[in-house]
Formats: structure tokens, C-alpha cells, sequence
């Protein structure tokens, strides 16, 4: 039996886990030649926003568009905003690499540090070693806490390569599962748009080079750069060329998203976690989109381009502005900025999130599971979750077999050994049946760990219960963990619920975030209590 440490003076008993297989087994499965090699494994999130921390600082050459750098004021993000630098990095350094180490097996998992503070520095190595401890002891990780990227200690625990989940700037220099640029270019939706798998029509709008450097352009945009606390941006009192090439591409995307007819969907390049991702349907979604891109109202018909400050001419204070002034010498050739007008799939009939893993030497891809996504209904299309019936997995293997197939060796031509998520749709055809590969459509890639790889993995746990659903999803909850044990005591000890992430605010405010799975008879019976937790939790969007 596991427990909870010593935030568990109530005594909840939760069983031993033993997964099925874990991240480190399929790995040295998938890379024979890999076996000898000790991996760590570095499975944090990262943002071009802010500084996580003093040490984690955010990335300039890969850029990302997080939930926190597509939908926050440009104001926000600046390395003062200690609120919105604590929420990322709980999210981004400890919840989500706890989902992922959970699953690790026997290997060793990288951590970044919050804060320096020895008091937060053993909180989190608590938080993490009560999360693992119910694991079967022959498949706990070795944690490994750090400063930063630029503080791994690879010697003093033998760990001869780094295998990772997103494109960090401070892992250049270390050795690789693979390498950083092609990593980045085979997560990024132009580079799926472009590989000839199934997916929707798109249009890639990439801007014209890169915009002239600050101090050769006026004095508005020197001061700009000299402020290195804040996210760098092309000021829109900008008198010189910085401006104008600013004004130049924002118009030119503007102008294509204006022409493109309702419905369609519009992309950043690269992101995770379903942001960067606008369902456009209606007029008003379509100008309200404008507006956000360009920082004001769509006001084309009344304003000559580039014309006052704040109109979608110049830039305003939206997306655009954000991404298009993180275009540098040194990341051009990535094209960190484009944005992809796509096709909306009418009438899609099943929205299903595959994992596998990719295989060295041409071996088959090793199929994990087809689980369904569950995204929030407020239109941000954010991911929260997916579910998964394990009965229903033979035959969604056979029937995305094909698919799989072709995903493997696209992304295996690339070099790239590891785990693979793939977003896919069922669209209905014209009579409605909607049978047939032609009918699937590959809408998002993510060559890495995706938040719905622990459901296969746990799938023995569950079934040899009597459970054969599964749902895992992350929630926001007032009380730390001891609490939630004492609510949920029956489903955690029964093993109905198991806990992959668990982090709890020190600083006070009694909140934690974490990542559950749920399990159920069926489908009904999941949906029951996954209804319940949700009525007593909040989302926790990425």
C-alpha cells in the first residue's frame, strides 16, 4: 500500500501502482541501441512570456504561444508580475513533470526549482516524492531537482543524454535525444500542413524577414530593448523601419484573415495545450478575432494602413504585435511567427488523441491508444482532458493503424526516436457513414509525451478492477492534498482515482493544482463521477 506522507494524517491507504510499461521501457524498446544509455528525462513546460524563474528564463529563439502569451495583455508579461510568474511555474515545473515522471519508470526526471527558498525548495521535493510513492518501487523515478536548464547535473547522476518534451533555449549544449531545431519544425503547423499527411486545407502566411534591429531604428524602440524586464516589443510610437516592416506584415495577415470566409480555424505556429487555436464560425467570432490579432476594432474601411495608434494597421496591442516583434536573426529561418488559416472539418463524428511511440531502424510504432479529447466550451478550445475506453481499443487500433503508419515514418525521417500525440478528426461523409482513412484528418501533431499517455499505461491498474473507462483531466481545488484524500477517500483507496500530479500553493492561499484519473464500470459510470469531482474542483487550462 502507498500513502500520502506527512500531509496525510488522516491515513488514507491508496494502493500500489504498477503500470502496465513505462516512458523509459518503451524508449529502450523503441531504441535498442539506446539500452545502455542512461536517459533523464526533462518533461517541464516553458513560455516566451516571462522568465519562469530567475533561473528558467523564457525563450527567445523557440518561440511558443502559451495560453499566457496568447491571451495576456502585453503589460502583463514582464518579469514583475510575480502572480503570473508563480502560476506558470507551478504549472509548467511541477504539476505537468509530475504527470509525466509518474509514468517515467526506473529512470531519472529533471526538475526545475520554483524558487531558491530552502523551505519551497523541499516543498516541492514532497510534493513530487508523495506523488510518486505509490508507484511500485521498481518503477519510482529518481527526481532530480536544479536551478534551471543551465544548472543540470549530468556527471553527479550519470546521466549521459537528455530526452525532452519541449524545445527549451538553455538545453543547447547538452547532449540530445534529438536535435532542438528539428524538434521544434516537426511540432510546428506548417511543417504538418506541409508533410503530406491527411490534413485540413491550409494557407501559410509567413511574414517577410525579420524586423531591423532596435538600435539602428529610433530612440523609442532602443529604450524598448534596453528594458529587458519586459517582453520585447516594437513600441507603437516606433518612427523608424521597425514600425513600418511591423505595420507591413500585421496588414498583410490582417487582410488574409479578412478575405477568408466563415468557417475556418486560424493557428499560431507553435504552442501546446490548445492554445494558439481560434474556432472561427460566426461574423462576430471572425472580427473579434481581428481585434485581437491586430490590438484594436477592426477598422479597415475608416483607417489607411499603419494610420494612428492602436488600429489593426500599425499592430495595436494584440497577438500580432507580441509575436511578430520575437523575430530575430536567429530564429527567422524557424518561421516562429507564422499563422495558418485552415479549413474547419464539418460535421466531425469523433475527435480522438493517438499515442504511440516512434521506432529506430524502421520497426513498427508501438500503439499506446486512441482516447478522446475533452476540451473547454468557451470557445478557447483549451485542453483539459481526455477519456478512454479500454474495450475499444483493439479495434481503434486497427482502424488507425494505417494513419500511424504514415505518422511514424514522416516523423521518423526526421530522426526522431520517442513519443508521439496526434490530434486526429473523424469527419461524417456526404451520406453521413464517414468510413475510410480519406474521412481522418491529422489536425494537430505533438512530437512528444502528451497529457493523455498515462491512460494506456495505466490500463491493467483499472481493468483489473472491474474498470473499463478511464478519464484523466486537471482541476484547480481549494485545500492541499491531505484534504482532497479525507473527500475522496473510498475512489483513491479502492483505486478508482488515481493522483499523477499533485502541487499545493505554500505561500497560503490553500490552493493546488493537480492531475487526476478516474476510472468507471463504463461509460456512464465514468461520466457519474467525473461529474462529481468536476461539481467540487475548477479547470486548470495550459
Amino acid at each position: 500500500m502507498g500513502s500520502l506522507g506527512a500531509q496525510n494524517p488522516a491515513g488514507v491507504k491508496l494502493p500500489t501502482i504498477k503500470l502496465d510499461t513505462t516512458l523509459d521501457e518503451l524508449y529502450k524498446r523503441a531504441s535498442p541501441d539506446s539500452s545502455r544509455t542512461q536517459l533523464g528525462w526533462v518533461s517541464c513546460g516553458v513560455t516566451s512570456g516571462v522568465d519562469l524563474t530567475p533561473a528558467f528564463p523564457r525563450n527567445t529563439k523557440f518561440i511558443y504561444q502559451d495560453q499566457a502569451f496568447t491571451a495576456a495583455p502585453r503589460h502583463e508579461l514582464n518579469n514583475g508580475n510575480a502572480t503570473l510568474q508563480r502560476s506558470l511555474a507551478e504549472k509548467y515545473l511541477s504539476h505537468i513533470p509530475q504527470r509525466d515522471a509518474f509514468v517515467s519508470g526506473n529512470t531519472k526526471v529533471v526538475f526545475f526549482n520554483i524558487s531558491q527558498d530552502p523551505e519551497q525548495i523541499e516543498h516541492e521535493r514532497r510534493e513530487a516524492e508523495a506523488t510518486i510513492s505509490v508507484l511500485d518501487p521498481s518503477q519510482r523515478p529518481e527526481i532530480i531537482f536544479c536551478p534551471g536548464p543551465s544548472k543540470i547535473p549530468m556527471k553527479e547522476h550519470g546521466i549521459d543524454t537528455l530526452e525532452y518534451k519541449v524545445v527549451i533555449d538553455g538545453l543547447q549544449g547538452y547532449p540530445l535525444t534529438h536535435d532542438l531545431e528539428t524538434h521544434w519544425l516537426l511540432n510546428s503547423k506548417a511543417a504538418l500542413a506541409r508533410s503530406g499527411l491527411p490534413t485540413p486545407r491550409s494557407e501559410v502566411i509567413e511574414p517577410d524577414g525579420h524586423p531591423p534591429p532596435a538600435d539602428s531604428c529610433c530612440d523609442p524602440c532602443a529604450a524598448a530593448a534596453a528594458d529587458t524586464s519586459r517582453l520585447p516589443c516594437i513600441p507603437a510610437h516606433c518612427t523608424g523601419p521597425r514600425g513600418r516592416w511591423l505595420a507591413a506584415q500585421t496588414a498583410r495577415i490582417l487582410s488574409a484573415v479578412r478575405a477568408r470566409p466563415v468557417p475556418f480555424v486560424l493557428k499560431t505556429q507553435q504552442a501546446f495545450g490548445g492554445a494558439g487555436t481560434w474556432l472561427v464560425t460566426t461574423p462576430s467570432q471572425k472580427a473579434q478575432l481581428l481585434a485581437d490579432l491586430g490590438g484594436g476594432a477592426d477598422n479597415d474601411q475608416t483607417k489607411k494602413e499603419g494610420d494612428g495608434d492602436g488600429g489593426d494597421g500599425d499592430g495595436g496591442d494584440g497577438l500580432l504585435r507580441k509575436l511578430l516583434s520575437l523575430l530575430t536573426p536567429s530564429n527567422a529561418h524557424l518561421s516562429p511567427a507564422a499563422i495558418l488559416l485552415t479549413d474547419l472539418i464539418p460535421r466531425p463524428k469523433g475527435d480522438y488523441g493517438l499515442t504511440f511511440f516512434v521506432t529506430a531502424a524502421g520497426a513498427p510504432p508501438i500503439f499506446l491508444a486512441a482516447a478522446e479529447q475533452m476540451l473547454t466550451e468557451d470557445g478557447s478550445s483549451a485542453w483539459i482532458g481526455s477519456r478512454i475506453n479500454y474495450a475499444r481499443q483493439d479495434a481503434l487500433r486497427e482502424k488507425f493503424a494505417g494513419l500511424v503508419g504514415r505518422i511514424a515514418a514522416w516523423v521518423a525521417r526526421h530522426g526522431y526516436v520517442g513519443p508521439v500525440g496526434a490530434d486526429v478528426l473523424e469527419a461524417a461523409g456526404e451520406d453521413g457513414a464517414g468510413e475510410g482513412e480519406e474521412e481522418v484528418f491529422v489536425v494537430d501533431l505533438n512530437v512528444r509525451t502528451c497529457g493523455s499517455v498515462g491512460l494506456p499505461l495505466l490500463r491493467g491498474h483499472f481493468t483489473a478492477r472491474g474498470l473499463g473507462c478511464a478519464s484523466s483531466f486537471s482541476i484547480s481545488v481549494r485545500g492541499g492534498r491531505g484534504e482532497f484524500a479525507r473527500a475522496w477517500r473510498a475512489p483513491l483507496e479502492e483505486g478508482r482515482m488515481v493522483i499523477l500530479s499533485w502541487y499545493e500553493d505554500p505561500s497560503g492561499t490553500g490552493e493546488s493544482i493537480a492531475d487526476v484519473v478516474v476510472g468507471g464500470e463504463d461509460e456512464a459510470r465514468l461520466g457519474e463521477l467525473m461529474r462529481a469531482v468536476r461539481e467540487r474542483t475548477e479547470e486548470v487550462t495550459f
